[in-house]
């Protein structure tokens, strides 16, 4: 039988929920620290994880902790982000990936999903994929959350993704532009892509992020409700801020009980 996994997002998805989801799941936390040291990125972060309580649910939060800069940068002293990661394009990314020597269905799936990114951000400010110079989605944390969920997924051998609808969240947020409105145009636009059903849930918070719309649209094969399985382990995965409910990613795992395409 063939091994599937559904996300479901009930108070959204971003990257780092992704990756708690993966861990919980029981993705060795150290495999995931292994393999990403082949991005050569090692010394721009620390990933640790922790059992959390959200709404008196127990779940794993996974920080992706970013180092400070170091003394030898070219900031001036008076740079307000003390901690900024570097701002990448994605031909500098995909090369990254592309020689880091990971498990080649992590290196296809990452790929994708940053091309997906690339895609939504350049719609966004008019510009070509290969030029959109990434803030948030570029920076160090987004790397290490979208290579190690696509790690994680590849351990898993999940053969075949599905994800629930998502909520649209609400008010504004502060990013790389100035201050925009929930949902991010980004996420808009990676909606759109795949024609996802949203709905609101009556939580005015950023729920959604780019990192975590661009990773479930671009593996995903389908959206809304589960598949047939035979469900076999959840894993929950612990969002940053406490919502009126439980603010956790739940990822189902168990073997299809239906013929599907797979995620290859």
């Amino acid at each position: 039988m063939k091994k599937i996994a559904y996300l479901e997002c009930p108070t959204g998805i971003a990257g780092d929920m992704c990756l708690g989801a993966l861990v919980d799941s029981g993705v060795p936390l150290e495999y995931l620290i292994e393999q990403l040291q082949g991005l050569g990125i090692a010394d721009e972060y620390r990933l640790w994880a922790e059992k959390v309580h959200r709404q008196g649910q127990l779940a794993t939060k996974v920080h992706v902790e970013l180092v400070t800069s170091t003394p030898h940068t070219h900031e001036s002293p008076h740079h307000h982000h003390s901690h900024h990661p570097p701002a990448r394009h994605l031909p500098e990314i995909e090369l990254m990936i592309e020689q880091a020597k990971l498990p080649p269905r992590a290196t296809q799936w990452s790929l994708e999903v940053f091309r997906q990114l690339a895609i939504a951000e350049g719609a966004v400010h008019g510009v070509a994929p290969s030029k959109v110079h990434f803030h948030e989605v570029g920076a160090t944390d987004a790397i290490v959350d979208i290579v190690g969920t696509c790690l994680g997924l590849d351990w898993l051998d999940i053969e075949g993704l599905y994800c629930s609808g998502m909520p649209t969240g609400g008010g504004t947020v502060w990013a790389a532009h100035g201050r925009l409105p929930v949902p991010v145009p980004a996420v808009m636009k990676l909606w759109e892509s795949r024609q996802v059903p949203i709905y609101s849930n009556g939580i005015d918070k950023e729920l959604v992020t780019p990192t975590g719309a661009a990773i479930a649209i671009s593996l995903a094969l389908s959206f809304g409700e589960s598949p047939q399985m035979k469900l076999e382990k959840v894993g929950l995965g612990a969002g940053s801020q406490e919502l009126s409910i439980p603010n956790i990613l739940r990822l189902w795992i168990g073997e299809s009980m239906e013929e599907k395409k797979t995620l290859m």
